[in-house]
């Protein structure tokens, strides 16, 4: 049974209990997570067999991240032990009109000092059938990028599929360098995550009075952007804030000749870090079973709304919570 590889920085994340500013508090709640572990996680819970690739330090602190992966039955064969320094985040959770904020220290982390040469490319790629990458592992540092470029260029030549998450984040990295480091990775994609917002980055539309409001209108973009770069499809979600901690949430996948649009179901938001994660890996889930469309959106939108109401970065709720989950009632339950 060949295997989905992952990779990508696993993160240490510290909070505040009790929705205290760091400033006020005494102690913090541990747990680890990171956007490609937090899916490696969801995956392997579900029953796929999915390995992860990352570096950590080498001491305890990299030792109990590995000790997480593999609780939750990850392969951690190709986690490198190197370094001193576990990539972290701090997230004060926000409370009704105070948004939450979060602080990275990843500067010098093991995953971002760590060189191409550290992996086996070759060896990571063997027995597998889907890769996994993200836009956030070639912001972080020159030679994460060189690495996460590699790998899509290595699994084109050897017909894994490859799917790629736009993860656009401004604390990492400017827009101008992402644009860059985009346009060389997604002629090897097979498959995007992301919004609108990365095609504009894409063709250099932002700050041209470009008014997208409808999620039609969205859509229409993505669906040029299918074909364009030859994508077997395109997935988004959409959220909606209707006060304070309610929020509507859809999806949607296009292609170059379709399109799709689930939802929208309504959540009392719990916990939004992890959300976008839980989505990426319901759409891996059904896409590697075979799952028509619509199929993989109805798994995704109820792995994604879930997620909400779970505490931590990885989505721990089983497939069959997953299946059986109600979006409005009008869920297809999916019995494979």
């Amino acid at each position: 049974m060949k295997s989905m590889m992952l990779f990508g920085e696993m993160l240490l994340r510290l909070t505040p209990s009790n929705h205290q500013l760091l400033i006020q508090a005494n102690q913090l709640n541990m747990v680890y997570g990171g956007s490609e572990a937090n899916i490696a996680v969801a995956l392997s819970n579900w029953g796929e067999k999915t390995s992860f690739a990352t570096c950590v330090p080498n001491n305890n602190i990299g030792l109990a991240a590995i000790m997480q992966l593999r609780q939750y039955g990850v392969n951690t064969d190709f986690v490198i032990q190197k370094g001193h320094k576990m990539g972290l985040y701090f997230v004060e959770q926000g409370h009704s009109i105070r948004p939450t904020e979060v602080t990275y220290d990843r500067q010098n982390s093991a995953f971002v000092e760590a060189m191409p040469s550290d992996y086996q490319l070759e060896e990571m790629l063997e027995n597998v059938k889907w890769i996994h990458l993200s836009g956030i592992s070639m912001g972080v540092s020159k030679q994460a990028r060189e690495v996460t470029l590699k790998l899509a260029k290595l699994a084109q030549e050897k017909n894994i599929k490859v799917s790629f998450d736009f993860n656009y984040r401004t604390k990492i990295w400017g827009i101008e360098e992402a644009r860059e480091a985009f346009l060389e990775i997604l002629p090897y994609v097979n498959v995007c995550f992301g919004s609108y917002l990365d095609a504009f980055t894409i063709h250099q539309l932002h700050g041209k009075g470009i008014k997208v409001e409808t999620l039609e209108e969205k859509l229409a973009i993505l669906k040029d952007f299918c074909k364009e770069y030859g994508f077997d499809a395109f997935f988004t979600t959409d959220r909606e804030v209707l006060e304070n901690n309610v929020q509507n949430l859809s999806c949607a996948v296009v292609t170059s000749n379709e399109q799709h649009i689930l939802g929208p179901v309504k959540v009392n938001v719990l916990e939004r870090i992890g959300t976008g994660d839980s989505f990426v890996a319901g759409v891996l889930f059904g896409l590697n079973n075979s799952y028509s469309l619509t199929e993989t959106l109805d798994f995704a939108l109820s792995s994604f709304a879930l997620k909400h109401t779970i505490v931590g970065d990885f989505q721990i709720a089983s497939k069959q919570a997953v299946q059986d989950f109600d979006i409005n009632g009008k869920h297809v339950v999916i019995k494979r």
